[in-house]
Formats: structure tokens, sequence, C-alpha cells
């Protein structure tokens, strides 16, 4: 084997153990890459009329277009669902009374907007809302949502 391969190979052998063992990696935190994808997480605000106050919440797009969310409200559970490929998604949760009663669940389809820079987004969101059992109680409950990003933040400590 000549000099130059001998080289090669062993550069090629410690890129690949220190790849595998995690000492170098390149995550989409850190760069620009994700600017134009919903997966991430995001801080979530949803106007639900003038009749009911907005509501907080996050939510975590995944690289296989599931998803996860929760809200500032102790009437609903997490969300989980999956979202496609033209950023839309549906979802569903738990609901709850103020003492925790199980209500049943709701569902939620939105069509989301992302913005050019990849740092925020806006939506529109059609619910139903079912009983324990199943049964459609409510229709076409409509909201409003505006997101932000969730960004890496560094800090200047280093383990």
């Amino acid at each position: 084997m000549s000099r130059k391969a001998l080289i090669a190979a062993i550069v090629v052998i410690a890129v690949t153990a220190l790849a595998t063992t995690g000492a170098i990696s390149a995550t989409a935190a850190d760069d620009d890459s994700s600017a134009n994808e919903l997966v991430g997480s995001w801080q979530l605000t949803v106007n639900r009329g003038p009749q009911l106050p907005p509501v907080k919440g996050l939510t975590t797009y995944t690289q296989g277009h599931s998803l996860i969310g929760t809200a500032n409200v102790v009437v609903r559970g997490p969300a989980h669902g999956v979202s496609g490929r033209l950023y839309a998604d549906t979802h569903i949760f738990f609901r709850f009374d103020p003492t925790g009663t199980f209500l049943g669940t709701q569902k939620i389809r939105e069509t989301v907007q992302l913005a050019h820079d990849g740092d925020s987004y806006a939506a529109v969101a059609i619910s139903d809302q079912f009983d324990p059992n199943g049964n459609l109680v409510a229709s076409g409950l409509r909201a409003t949502i505006t997101a932000t990003r969730i960004k890496v933040e560094r800090i200047p400590d280093v383990p």
C-alpha cells in the first residue's frame, strides 16, 4: 500500500470513529439548512376568537413527519399527530374539565405557511371535539396561530 493510500485510510477511519462517537457532528440546530423546513420546535400563540383568551403552546415537528405539542391550559393533555409534506398537520389531544375529569378528545387540522426566513409561521386551524365515547359534540371550531422557531442559545460555559 502506498504512503498516500495509507494516510487516506487512516484519515477516513479517524473521521468515521469521531463521527460515530459523537465527537464531531453536524446538526440542523447549528446551521441554516433547516431554514425552509418545519422540522424543529416552535412557540405558539393560538387565537380562538374574541370569546376566548389566547392559548400559548409548544409544538415539535420531527424529520419523520410526526408532531407533539403542549399548551398552557390544564383542560387538555399533550397533542400527538402527523404533519404532511405541504405543511399541513392533524393532531389529537385529551380534554379535561378543571377537576381533571376526562371530557373526550379534540382533533385539530392545520394548514401552515412557513415564512421565507424559516423562523416563523402562520396557520389556520379547524377542530372538532368528541365525548369520551367518540361522539362528535362540537365541530368547525376555528383558530389562527402564529409561531416562532425555538433556536439554540449557546452559553459561554463548556462542561
